[in-house]
């Protein structure tokens, strides 16, 4: 590990970090739909909406830099979202690149 670039370890680090957050996360979404699926699919939509018109908002995650940045966050969000409620079979899902 030690021939690693410090910034490259940091990046590598956070993708690690991502990959594991993502899959306690599926996990967990697996449990839930499981024992709630109405419940799971109106959280889903809402959380759906309410990110990605939060992320157009500049007082929401001041880190990003205009509305250039943040519609393309904004429009990341909406993707990923919407390809999580297709693979769940939720109304408003829409199938993403990834999932095929």
């Amino acid at each position: 590990m030690n021939d690693l670039n410090p910034e490259r370890a940091e990046i590598l680090r956070l993708r690690a970090r991502l990959v594991a957050v993502e899959r306690a996360s599926l996990a967990a979404l697996e449990i839930a739909l499981r024992m709630r699926p109405e419940a799971l699919e109106v959280f889903l939509e809402s959380a759906r909406k309410g990110l990605s018109e939060a992320y157009l908002d500049e007082t929401f995650a001041p880190d990003l830099n205009g509305p250039t940045e943040r519609a393309f966050v904004a429009k990341e969000v909406e993707r990923l979202m919407r390809a999580l409620q297709a693979e769940m079979d939720f109304k408003g899902g829409i199938s993403a690149v990834e999932s095929s």
